[in-house]
């Protein structure tokens, strides 16, 4: 019988000439096939790709994060994820109407991951997203995430349009203005001013050049006539301000009426609620404020424009009532008439009153 410290011998001995049958049995791999471009290639000649490019896998979902698993880990915790979530999720255990969607993508999913050529092929589209761009673009999509707040986007291009409609205020104005210097008759009243101005400034008494003192005023003379020019631009300036676009201003801007809408509706639904109950529901009489508006309305004037008119023609407006019917048709009817004759010899009134009528597509006319 032999002794333990011997069967141990013979248990070593035995294992050896295993492990030396076993590794003469053993057949050398071969080296993968390469084609032209350095790429492995299987038995038929297809490439990685060319087989990764063959399924749909999980569509565009990743099989990964749906069983919740990382891409290392190995086939007893992806079958211990698929088996929770499984059993989470069948048809038969869950009411929950989403119950065969969600059991059909975990069984999709670890279909992928358990078949360790499907997974190869898989962790390669994965890793190489640039040669599959058809399968990102057919399982795909796309969405809009802004990097920037709405409201502050919203709020610079408020700004943008506000400033825009100031400098197109403003660069109109100068066009206009520009237009007007270029007229004969903007010239010779310019001419004319200039030399009133001049001749007031000097007394009316004319001075000899020829000795010093003529010299000294002669010099003096020239300081007086550009201070002449520009009192007579100035005085001309305001003859034909009706007849320019007004000044550039920030009420007239996008940013400004969007700030005041809510306070000035509130207060047009409060001054029109106001006006049907004390003039169409009790009768009162219009007062100052109302006939006013009410002239401004019949004759076409913007509120900047009926503050440039004179208080004479306003006086006379307002006395002709036109808020009534008949008195507007009458007041019509004589711009009308005075439209008609053309004669040069009208009044600023009645030139006001024509372009209020012509209005937008008059062009701009230089006042006398």
């Amino acid at each position: 019988m032999p002794t333990p410290t011997r069967g141990l011998r013979w248990a070593a001995l035995a294992f050896a000439a295993a492990c030396v049958v076993a590794q003469e049995g053993e057949t050398p791999q071969a080296e993968p096939e390469m084609n032209e471009e350095g790429e492995e290639v299987n038995e038929d000649g297809k490439t990685r790709r060319e087989l990764a490019s063959q399924y749909v896998y999980c569509e565009s979902d990743n099989c990964y994060d749906i069983l919740g698993v990382k891409k290392t880990s190995g086939q007893i915790a992806i079958k211990r994820a698929y088996r929770r979530l499984a059993s989470e999720w069948h048809p038969d255990k869950n009411p929950d109407p989403r119950a065969k969607e969600m059991f059909q993508r975990y069984a999709r999913a670890y279909q992928v991951l358990s078949d360790s050529e499907m997974r190869i092929n898989y962790d390669y589209l994965l890793d190489h997203p640039m040669e599959f761009p058809m399968h990102y673009l057919r399982f795909g999509s796309g969405t809009y995430q802004p990097k920037s707040d709405v409201r502050f986007v919203l709020l610079l291009v408020i700004l943008g349009v506000s400033g825009t409609q100031l400098l197109y205020q403003k660069q109109r104005r100068l066009n206009a203005l520009q237009g007007v210097k270029t007229t004969r008759t903007y010239s010779e009243r310019l001419k004319s001013l200039t030399a009133e101005f001049s001749k007031a400034g000097k007394g009316g008494k004319p001075v000899s050049s020829g000795s010093a003192k003529g010299k000294k005023e002669a010099v003096k003379g020239k300081d007086g006539d550009s201070e002449a020019k520009k009192m007579a631009e100035a005085k001309l300036l305001e003859e034909i301000e009706q007849s320019l676009p007004g000044e550039a201003s920030y009420k007239d801007t996008a940013a400004f009426f969007i700030f005041t809408l809510p306070l000035t509706s509130c207060y047009g639904m409060y001054g029109m609620a106001m006006w049907v109950i004390n003039f169409k529901l009790l009768g009162k009489e219009y007062g100052p404020a109302e006939q006013d508006y009410l002239t401004r309305k019949a004759v076409g004037c913007t509120k900047a424009e009926w503050k440039k008119v004179p208080e004479e023609e306003k006086a006379a407006l307002l006395e002709q009532e036109l808020w009534i019917t008949e008195n507007k048709e009458a007041y019509d009817a004589e711009i009308d008439a005075a439209a008609s004759k053309g004669s040069p010899t009208r009044s600023n009134k009645d030139k006001r009153a024509i372009r209020q009528k012509k209005k937008p597509s008059e062009p701009m006319v230089m006042m006398d």
